[in-house]
């Protein structure tokens, strides 16, 4: 009797985990964060001894997903964070592992919005068109300056999806910039005195400013929209 139930909870899992809950972009990109987030939790059980590095790894999956657009500045203090406990090299090594994951996942859901035909008017945009053909000249330059410096990382994305950049190409320059910005925000930490306590401050202080910036120039907007309507 209890094969039997056994058999049944499997296949209703079998069921469940083939279910579409999503449309196939974001489909896969939730399944293929749930599955990173298993393998990170049975890691911690199966090796506690990298338990640490396995958080780690999942802390890098959210905080370079899609979800980084609602949380600015967050992978900063975790790799300051994780800085002063491991090697920088180490923690560059495992981060990049999981941003390579992840952006790739990023760049199938921006290809479905940006190549969907409800956007085909933006697409066409002029200021759009121009954008692109500057993209074109140095792409790879683009994108890896973009991976390395504080530049916001989507407009390159935008710019390799609309111009349809080597997908190859697109992750090696994506790796080798955020490789070396990993790599010394992490030595960074390293040579840091704060407790783990004042990064987490500083990381929340830096959110903060960064949304209420974003916050105000969209009201500002609204009201120069409104002046120029009146």
């Amino acid at each position: 009797m209890p094969t039997v139930s056994y058999l049944s909870l499997a296949t209703q899992l079998s069921r469940a985990a083939r279910a579409r809950i999503a449309p196939p972009s974001w489909d896969l990109l939730l399944r293929s964060c749930a599955i990173a987030a298993l393998i990170a939790t049975l890691v911690s059980v199966l090796f506690p001894g990298v338990s640490d590095l396995a958080v780690y790894f999942t802390l890098m999956l959210i905080c370079c997903g899609p979800t980084s657009a609602f949380l600015p500045a967050a992978s900063e203090p975790v790799l300051i964070a994780f800085g002063q406990l491991y090697p920088p090299l180490l923690i560059a090594g495992i981060g990049i592992v999981a941003i390579v994951l992840v952006e790739f996942l990023n760049y199938i859901v921006f290809d479905a919005i940006l190549h969907s035909e409800k956007l085909t008017k933006l697409r066409d945009a002029g200021i759009v068109q121009l954008v692109v053909r500057w993209f074109n000249a140095q792409p790879f330059a683009t994108v890896a300056v973009a991976a390395l410096t504080p530049i916001p990382f989507w407009i390159a994305r935008t710019c390799a999806v609309l111009s349809r950049y080597s997908v190859f190409r697109y992750m090696c320059a994506t790796a080798l910039g955020r490789f070396v910005r990993i790599y010394l925000i992490a030595a960074l930490g390293s040579a840091l005195p704060l407790t783990t306590g004042q990064i987490v401050a500083v990381g929340v202080t830096a959110m903060v400013v960064i949304v209420a910036v974003v916050l105000l120039r969209r009201l500002q907007l609204k009201q120069r929209q409104v002046c120029s309507a009146a």
